[in-house]
């Protein structure tokens, strides 16, 4: 069977129960993880100049948060609920 023509059933077919709440899973780290890019934004408007803070930690870990919520939305979408969907 071709590769694409897979992908394709697996990816418009039902997935089952814990793929659901994986999926769901990823899409909280994705919008926790972009809430939390925009807050050094903001910070440093807040913080007066002569503090210095660094908000780079914060930003390197909202990063790998939207990047492993995405991979982990787009591979648990791929699971099929009924193997014989697929044929």
């Amino acid at each position: 069977m071709n590769f694409f023509t897979e992908l394709t059933k697996r990816w418009s077919a039902d997935s089952p129960a814990f793929f659901k709440k994986l999926m769901t899973f990823g899409t909280w780290l994705v919008s926790t993880g972009v809430a939390l890019t925009a807050v050094p934004a903001t910070l440093e408007e807040m913080i007066p100049k002569e503090v210095n803070f660094d908000l780079s930690l914060l930003v390197t870990i909202s990063s790998y948060m939207v990047l492993s919520g995405v991979i982990l939305s787009i591979v648990a979408k791929l699971p099929a609920d009924d193997p014989e969907q697929l044929k």
